[in-house]
């Protein structure tokens, strides 16, 4: 006797639409259909009419800084909804290959598939058989050398890693040849069959490269708003394909939908400003290690630089522009070292540190949110708190006062320069005067305002990286904004904290 098989997916009068001002694209409408367990499915369905955003909603990938797609009806996997409040339970039962790969270029292509089988939980030595099985027996050292078809190969190992239940993968044949896509189409094929359990859906303009691998085709109709199940053999008409997209209905008045997204994005702030304290103690040594050596080290000689400039100009100046002409020099240079060391130069440190570092972690954090590495991340596992919020908390917070005293060092070592040039000033009578003043609670208050410069920029840096990307325009702007951002936020604090107390 045959066992029934049973279902992995079930849509029950399901529709998803996304909300736009004062109308709504309907994508999908009372959808009634159940995909069995362990069948290769194809996804298809003309250009932009909704597949990706219907294998997002199934990776649980829905952005929340936006508002969300309405979702109607239920949708469930092995009898669980995947669309309410608690996603957990499917947690590593489905993998995502999504279509920039997400993958994690600063690690090499065998440290991609051990960090997801760590979040698995599975043992690392698994790495080079699921990079054989994959057709990478001996890939090159860093994932940036990879070709496209060695992407799409390492994202198939890496998907693999969970040993998932449900494998999505949105166009994993794009941008290769014929015989590239075959390849990547058997490879897939093959990983399926090695799990009876298993449940494939692949989105794909490319039905020859899947020719006799399918148990059936799932096609998204945009014009009909309905989801149905063909053959395997089935073929899109053409004119549906190309059959417009019916017009949006009537949705939330603009001025709703603008409240919704300011509240959603200040909402966001604070879900980012708890999660940087929740997530303080590190989980990712090796991350927040690399990047507090990189942030402490790396714009040390540009701070550096710009505090001799300022403690060698501003010493010149006072002591070349004393109105009683050589009287009161050691009085200039106390006043001169206690505002360098105390105010002056740990705020111009901020924003020069501020400057070297968060454009180029801004860029990063929008660049990998671009390629859906933030979002592979999440399909792994890991939690991108862990691996990119919490190393730049602790890079900045203790960076920013390391760099913070390289300029301060180099500000008094050309401070003593120049006093010994203007004025003969020996090394022992400039330090005396310049350090007269200078005592522990100016250190200490130097300590303070960087460290919180720092955790403050490293919150705003990461906040304003991970949002919304869609285009290259959109990671420019965000570190036009970080970088904004963060020296205003640097100034507010030396500000502040230099009114209340020294006022």
């Amino acid at each position: 006797m045959t066992r029934a098989v049973a279902p992995a997916l079930e849509f029950r009068g399901f529709g998803l639409a996304h909300r736009r001002p004062g109308v709504e694209d309907v994508l999908l409408a009372d959808v009634d259909l159940t995909l069995a367990e362990g069948r290769f499915y194809l996804f298809v369905g003309a250009s932009g009419g909704g597949k990706s955003s219907v294998l997002r909603v199934l990776a649980g990938l829905v952005e929340t800084r936006e508002p969300a797609p309405r979702i109607s009806g239920e949708l469930l996997a092995w009898g669980r909804s995947i669309v309410g409040d608690d996603l957990s339970a499917l947690q590593g039962s489905v993998a995502a290959i999504l279509q920039d790969e997400g993958l994690l270029d600063e690690l090499s292509p065998r440290e991609n598939v051990e960090l997801a089988l760590r979040a698995a939980e599975r043992s690392r030595l698994l790495a080079p058989g699921l990079l054989a099985q994959a057709g990478l027996v001996d890939p090159p050292a860093r994932t940036a050398q990879l070709s496209g078809g060695m992407r799409k190969r390492l994202a198939v190992a890496r998907a693999l890693a969970s040993s998932p239940r449900l494998l999505l993968c949105d166009e994993p044949t794009a941008g290769l040849d014929e015989d590239a896509a075959r390849r990547i189409a058997r490879l897939l094929r093959d990983a399926h069959e090695q799990d009876p359990g298993r449940t494939t859906i692949v989105i794909t303009h490319d039905l020859d490269a899947f020719e006799g691998l399918t148990d059936g085709v799932l096609v998204l109709d945009r014009a009909a708003r309905s989801l149905r199940l063909e053959a395997p053999d089935h073929r899109p008409d053409s004119k549906t394909a190309a059959a417009p997209a019916p017009d949006p209905v009537a949705g939330e008045p603009a001025p709703v939908h603008g409240l919704r997204r300011v509240l959603l994005q200040t909402a966001a702030v604070f879900e980012t400003l708890v999660e940087s304290l929740r997530r303080l103690p590190p989980v990712e040594f090796g991350q927040v290690a690399r990047t507090v050596a990189r942030f402490s080290t790396e714009p040390a000689p540009f701070v550096a630089l710009a505090g001799a400039v300022i403690g060698g100009l501003a010493t010149f100046f006072a002591l070349n522009n004393n109105p009683v002409e050589g009287g009161f020099e050691s009085a200039l240079l106390t006043g001169t070292g206690k505002v360098a060391t105390a105010v002056l130069v740990p705020l111009l440190s901020g924003f020069f540190f501020t400057a070297r570092i968060v454009a180029g972690a801004a860029a990063r954090l929008g660049t990998m949110k671009r390629t859906n590495q933030v979002a592979a991340l999440q399909m792994m596992g890991v939690r991108p708190a862990d691996w990119l919020l919490t190393p730049l908390v602790w890079g900045m917070v203790i960076g920013m006062p390391l760099v913070t005293f390289a300029g301060v060092v180099a500000a008094a070592v050309a401070g003593a320069f120049a006093a010994a040039t203007v004025s003969g000033f020996s090394t022992v009578g400039w330090a005396h005067a310049w350090f007269a003043t200078v005592d522990t609670r100016d250190v200490l208050v130097v300590l303070v305002k960087s460290a919180l410069s720092g955790y403050l920029v490293a919150i705003a840096c990461y906040h304003l990286g991970t949002g919304p990307k869609r285009s290259s325009a959109d990671v420019g702007e965000a570190v036009n904004r970080a970088i904004v951002v963060g020296t205003g936020l640097v100034l507010t604090v030396h500000a502040v904290g230099t009114f209340v107390v020294y006022a």
